[in-house]
């Protein structure tokens, strides 16, 4: 979880850069559990590690502090196979962190509620929205929205196409608010298509299939043009640790449609509308509500905005040093 302001790991003072693959220290570190042998005097010398990728090293002096996502295999182990691969990881992990740190309380409740960890020993410290993400002007949005094909109003979801994301279920949504004659909004999909394949083969299956655009990854610098020429952002996942798109939306005044799952009420608070990932005719009356009604949309881009201040690197910068000096000084 890195704070946007360094432009380079420089400007934050003597930096030393280990040349090895990441695979090798995995190996050593997951696979036989000791220190890696190279660059001894580094590894005695480190007083703190911060661990953002689930796996933490073996130091033989120092502290480990982690960073904990999600644990939406453990609470989907249905669309996920490998669950039982990630909850050894993330055991070996816990095991090996001195403190933890959690992007939402609802992963927080989660490390507590399936892992068994000591809720002291858990600290929640929220992202902060990217200042990239903001209110675009109409004919700026426009323009980034035509070179992908949309020429008028549309709805969009950002995210992974994987199963738990429910793409699926926006589609099938999004085909009923179509015919039920109350939309006529295309439907932007952005998105890598790495899991995408059970959601094409749905696309190909829909009536409305030339009304939905999925032009796979989009570059980032396009992403707020298109988050504020939509009308609607709909992200009703099946669980989240966090839920970033949405938070992206609500910077850029966009009205957010989004479920109750995992973290995503934390986020939207009292600015998103609600709905059943599970529950296709009410995402469809939704859209068609907001989609149909200015005032309605007026008012959840103002919400959204004001509840998008909420998260800021600043804050959560501050907090993520507290927490370093609070586990140096112990050491």
């Amino acid at each position: 979880m890195g704070h946007p302001a360094a432009s380079s790991l420089d400007e934050l003072g003597p930096v030393t850069r280990i040349r090895v693959p990441d695979r090798v220290l995995f190996f050593w570190w997951d696979r036989l559990g000791c220190s890696f042998p190279a660059y001894r005097g580094l590894w005695k010398s480190l007083d703190l590690f911060l661990s953002t990728c689930l796996v933490a090293p073996v130091l033989p002096h120092g502290r480990v502090v982690s960073v904990v996502y999600d644990l939406i295999p453990l609470r989907l182990p249905e669309l996920f196979p490998e669950h039982g691969k990630f909850r050894n990881t993330l055991e070996r992990l816990l095991a090996r962190s001195s403190a933890v740190v959690a992007i939402s309380k609802r992963t927080k409740e989660d490390l507590v509620e399936l892992m068994g960890v000591d809720p002291r020993r858990v600290h929640v410290i929220y992202p902060g929205r990217d200042d990239a993400f903001h209110p675009i002007p109409p004919p700026q949005s426009a323009e980034t929205a035509s070179r992908y094909g949309l020429s008028g109003p549309y709805i969009l979801y950002v995210g992974a196409l994987s199963p738990h994301k429910n793409v699926a279920g926006v589609l099938r949504a999004y085909q009923q608010a179509r015919e039920d004659g109350k939309v006529r909004a295309k439907l932007l999909v952005v998105g890598s298509s790495q899991w995408g394949r059970e959601v094409r083969a749905l696309l190909q299956t829909l009536r409305v299939r030339d009304d939905i655009v999925m032009p796979g990854f989009v570059p980032v610098e396009d992403l707020p043009a298109l988050y504020a020429g939509a009308e609607l952002f709909v992200f009703p996942s099946r669980y989240e640790g966090f839920g970033l798109p949405v938070l992206e939306a609500m910077a850029c005044g966009t009205p957010v449609i989004a479920s109750r799952a995992g973290a995503l009420p934390e986020v939207a608070g009292e600015a998103g509308l609600y709905v059943d990932p599970d529950d296709c005719a009410a995402l469809a009356d939704l859209m068609c509500r907001v989609v149909g009604g200015p005032e309605l949309r007026a008012k959840l881009a103002a919400a959204g905005l004001k509840q998008a201040e909420n998260f800021c690197w600043t804050r959560s910068s501050a907090q993520l040093h507290t927490l370093f000096r609070d586990m140096a000084t112990h050491v």
